[in-house]
């Protein structure tokens, strides 16, 4: 019978993280502190953690920094470096984190036979006894360092740092929490796509909720230096290039697609994909992609090229799990939002929304129209639906004018925020300041709204 416990795997992946900090992410994977048997390793981990959430370097001298001393009156310093220099090998720190976990689990096993025995001899019936232990086995399988119990004091040394970074922020003038969508009263609204945020795009088809989508990816990572990745289900890499040229170019994207823009806008077309070249703009085209396989794909490519923003289009396009459509929609949306956590970055997710907003006098959609489940608007903490009246009204006024309308947002103020949509172009712009609301009149000959009142700006 094997011990429940190996002080050999857990010095090598102590060692392994403190040599290799690039690894933390993968080795702590449905790792807590709980998962290490000696109290000692246990606070080596949650420094190492602490150390690398803090934005430090994390190497012994750090973690025995952040210690101290331990328990047991050790100094915390001696003890890491023992530990570094005992580490057999940084390749096998994988076989390490395996064994810790395996060992965890047996621990955990051991204790959920003697709680069985426990529940097996209460007066409750039987069924009910079986659910319980079913349940207590089922949560030793789903733990994970993300249900870390964390005391409110700890969270509060950290949170310092956050409301000194912020106070900088605005001494420095700059307003922004997270990334600019590219569009200056949107962002005032929302503060930027903030880290960890789910948003939903939503809108029903030729609206531009990809565009919108594709303008904010592009944005940051041509004009703000960030790493994107939009992740389409519909479209090919060859597509949402060509998109990004014309948006970047201010190229006719119809122009784009039967080739003679090379000729007509061969200028443009260079100084775009010049552009486009130097920017941290990745594209992947995952037809029929599930939330695990999105989940993947992202983790590595924050690992190789590092990950500021995830596109994801779009969500009725993905396969999940469940008995109905319904229950898989909810384990989707419930997936993003677990991802958008891991990652610490903002997920946009586009969605389709029912017809049911097209059978009202006031077509413009609200949250009940996300098609499929109600668990996307409790799961989004950002729902931004995108409305163009002359979709619905031909000879409407506002014609290349866009209403982005906020339905929901956790700290943000619900509202409507105008924008240019120049769909030649497939981009959004801002609109000037002394761009009104107030239609013009039916009878005069004008170029339509969004063209007069444009922001001669990129992006």
């Amino acid at each position: 019978m094997r011990d429940p416990y190996s002080v050999e795997a857990e010095h090598g992946l102590l060692g392994a993280m403190m040599q290799r900090p690039e690894l933390i992410d993968t080795l702590s994977d449905d790792l807590s502190a709980e998962s290490f048997y000696f109290p000692e390793n246990a606070d080596v981990y949650r420094a190492i953690m602490a150390v690398r959430s803090a934005g430090q370097a994390v190497d012994f001298l750090t973690v025995g920094n952040h210690i101290g001393t331990l328990a047991t009156g050790t100094p915390a310093f001696a003890y890491c470096a023992e530990i570094v220099k005992n580490t057999p090998s940084v390749a096998s720190a994988g076989t390490y984190a395996a064994i810790v976990r395996e060992r965890a689990i047996d621990r955990a096993l051991y204790e959920l036979g003697s709680q069985a025995m426990e529940i097996s001899q209460g007066d409750q019936d039987t069924q009910t006894k079986i659910a319980a232990i079913q349940t207590a086995a089922m949560a030793i399988d789903s733990g994970s360092g993300a249900d870390e119990v964390v005391k409110a004091s700890d969270v509060l040394i950290e949170q310092v740092e956050v409301w000194q970074e912020r106070h900088d922020r605005y001494e420095r003038g700059e307003t922004l929490i997270g990334l600019s969508t590219g569009l200056t009263d949107l962002d005032e609204k929302l503060g930027g796509l903030q880290p960890e945020q789910l948003i939903i795009v939503a809108g029903r088809p030729a609206m531009g909720k990809t565009t919108l989508a594709m303008g904010f990816a592009i944005n940051a990572a041509v004009h703000q230096n960030k790493s994107s990745l939009v992740v389409s289900l519909e479209m090919s890499k060859g597509q949402l290039l060509d998109r990004a040229i014309a948006s970047e170019g201010k190229i006719p994207l119809g122009l784009m697609k039967n080739g003679t823009a090379c000729e007509s806008h061969g200028a443009q077309m260079t100084a775009a994909s010049h552009m486009i070249r130097k920017a941290n703009l990745f594209f992947a085209d995952r037809s029929g992609a599930t939330v695990g396989r999105i989940r993947s794909l992202a983790r590595r490519h924050k690992m190789r090229y590092g990950l500021d923003l995830l596109v994801i289009d779009y969500l009725q396009l993905m396969e999940g799990e469940g008995g109905n459509r319904t229950e898989e929609v909810s384990g989707m949306s419930r997936g993003c939002k677990l991802l958008a956590r891991e990652l610490g970055i903002p997920v946009v997710l586009l969605s389709q929304l029912s017809r049911k907003c097209e059978e009202r006098p006031n077509k413009r959609p609200v949250p009940s129209d996300l098609r499929e489940s109600g668990a996307i608007e409790q799961d989004a903490d950002v729902i931004l639906f995108v409305y163009r009246d002359e979709v619905y009204h031909e000879n409407s006024e506002y014609k290349g004018i866009a209403e982005i309308i906020i339905g929901k947002g956790r700290d943000v103020e619900t509202g409507t925020v105008r924008a240019a949509f120049i769909g030649q172009y497939n981009r959004f712009e801002n609109l000037a300041a002394g761009w009104k609301a107030e239609p013009v009149e039916a009878s005069s000959k004008v170029t339509p709204l969004a063209n007069r009142y444009a922001k001669k700006e990129r992006f």
